[in-house]
């Protein structure tokens, strides 16, 4: 079976009229939404299209597939294909700059600001409130943000942990990314950073996290973003900049009023907790 998107695509096309009702409405969510065909696995594919898991199997073996990541790879490579062309894009903004740096730093300050003001705007005031809210109900907040998304998700960590004692960031040092998981339950929260071009690991803890029952806050560009298909909020911001590289500083602004949201929320023992840091800070010379 040929494994070009295209030809995927045309096959979807082609067999849609000989299938049956519930394989119809299957093909056509492949159709119309390739990349969470890419991105996610065949059970949250099965939900989001409304069908049964066996339905897709039903599809896959109909279509002349093997199996459903046979099915699947031709979303994949799509996505990789798609993914941003640094190299390109680094070579603009180098070509722009030949006429002086003043322009593009004119570009990068509207941008920025632009970043900033979509993130704190009122409309998403109401969704930070909430989602400040149920990391503040969780018995622990697992904090997620890979490659790029790293820096703001430590920012939260790092700031969160001086006057709250239940949080846990994640990161794929030594291998142990999944055993870092395994833990988590009804009762917690996941905090997750990601951006386009998404990273499979992020979408993966994501899955997991959501087949737990944790409730999931989404720092991302969109609604339809695979990182908010199971989220009980998503905070929408944007990482656009004129620069070869995405902006972070819109996702950064969001930590920082969930980082102001929860210590209002915190009560006395967040003062406690802050004071004891600050005692153990100086003792070991932390800071000049």
């Amino acid at each position: 079976m040929d494994n070009r998107y295209p030809d995927t695509i045309r096959l979807l096309v082609d067999s849609y009229p000989k299938l049956t009702p519930e394989l119809r409405k299957a093909a056509r969510f492949m159709v119309e939404h390739p990349e969470e065909i890419g991105l996610n696995s065949m059970r949250s594919v099965a939900r989001d299209a409304g069908v049964k898991p066996a339905t897709i199997t039903r599809l896959t073996k109909t279509l002349g597939f093997g199996e459903y990541e046979t099915l699947r790879e031709p979303f994949r490579q799509r996505l990789r294909r798609s993914s941003p062309e640094f190299a390109s894009k680094l070579q603009d903004v180098q070509k722009r700059g030949e006429s002086g740096g003043k322009s593009i730093f004119a570009n990068l300050r509207e941008q920025e600001i632009s970043n900033i003001e979509r993130s704190l705007s009122e409309d998403n005031f109401p969704v930070i409130e909430d989602a400040a809210k149920t990391l503040h109900d969780s018995r622990k907040v697992y904090v997620l943000g890979l490659r790029g998304a790293y820096a703001p998700a430590f920012l939260f960590h790092y700031t969160y942990q001086l006057f709250q004692d239940n949080s846990h960031l994640l990161d794929t040092s030594a291998g142990i990314f999944a055993d870092q998981l395994r833990g988590i339950s009804s009762s917690d929260s996941l905090l997750v950073i990601s951006f386009p071009p998404y990273t499979q690991l992020t979408i993966d803890a994501v899955e997991y996290a959501a087949e737990a029952g944790a409730k999931i806050v989404a720092v991302t560009d969109s609604i339809v973003s695979p990182a908010a298909s199971h989220a009980a909020h998503t905070i929408v911001t944007t990482n656009e900049s004129p620069s070869f590289y995405h902006s972070f500083t819109g996702a950064l602004a969001v930590i920082q009023a969930l980082i102001a949201l929860l210590v209002t929320k915190a009560g006395g023992d967040a003062v406690k907790i802050v004071a004891e840091a600050e005692k153990q800070l100086s003792r070991i010379s932390a800071y000049w």
